[in-house]
C-alpha cells in the first residue's frame, strides 16, 4: 500500500502490503506541502494517543463541544441533520445531538486505536467517506470538520501535540475524501 498526495488530493493504492515504516516513507507530498510538513515520527503517535486520552475521560462533551463549535462556524453542515431544527443554544442538551456528538469521538478514537494498524486505518477510513455520501455530506463538510478539530484541539493542547494532530487528521481525512469520492 502507498499514498501519495499530489496537490491536496490523497492517492491511496492498496493493491500490495507493506510495513508501517514504508507507508510513511512512501507518503509522498507536493513542494508546497513539504513547506510545512513535518515527517511523522513515533513521537507523534505517542503525543496524539496521550492527549487523546485526555478527551476520552469526558467523549461525549467533547463531541458536543466539538460539533458546537461545527455548528457554529458553518451552519450550514447542521441542515443534514435530524436535530437542525434544533436551536443552537439547546442543542447541548438535546439526546440526539448529544449522541451523534459520541458517535464522531468515537469514530476518532477508532482512528487513534488503528494507527499502528494501517491496513485498517485505511479501512475505517475510506468506510467512513463512503457511509457519508447517501447522507449527502460533502468534502467541504469534512474539511470543515478538520479544521474545526485542530481549533479545538489548540485551545486546549500543548503546540506539539496540536502539530501531531495536524499530520494525523490531514493524512486521515484525506483518506476519508477519497472514500467519499469513490462511493457509488
Amino acid at each position: 500500500m502507498w499514498c501519495r498526495c499530489e496537490t491536496r488530493k490523497l492517492v491511496v493504492d492498496r493493491s500490495s502490503e507493506v510495513s508501517p515504516a514504508t507507508f510513511r516513507s512512501n507518503i509522498v507530498f507536493s513542494a508546497e506541502d513539504s513547506q510545512s510538513f513535518r515527517p511523522w515520527v513515533p513521537l507523534d503517535k505517542y503525543l496524539v494517543r496521550t492527549s487523546w486520552a485526555r478527551i476520552m475521560k469526558n467523549a461525549t462533551d467533547s463531541g458536543v463541544a466539538l460539533l458546537l463549535l461545527f455548528f457554529k462556524k458553518y451552519p450550514q453542515h447542521k441542515e443534514l441533520f435530524p436535530f437542525k431544527d434544533v436551536p443552537h443554544d439547546e442543542l447541548s442538551t438535546n439526546k440526539r445531538f448529544r449522541a451523534h456528538a459520541s458517535s464522531v469521538v468515537f469514530a476518532l478514537a477508532s482512528i487513534v486505536d488503528a494507527l499502528n494498524d494501517n491496513d485498517l486505518l485505511v479501512q475505517l477510513l475510506i468506510k467512513t467517506g463512503s457511509t457519508h455520501k447517501p447522507r449527502d455530506v460533502t468534502a467541504d463538510g469534512f474539511k470543515h470538520l478538520n479544521e474545526v478539530t485542530i481549533e479545538l484541539f489548540s485551545s486546549i493542547m500543548k503546540p506539539d501535540e496540536v502539530e501531531a494532530w495536524k499530520k494525523t487528521l490531514g493524512v486521515a481525512f484525506g483518506v476519508i475524501l477519497k472514500g467519499l469520492a469513490e462511493a457509488p
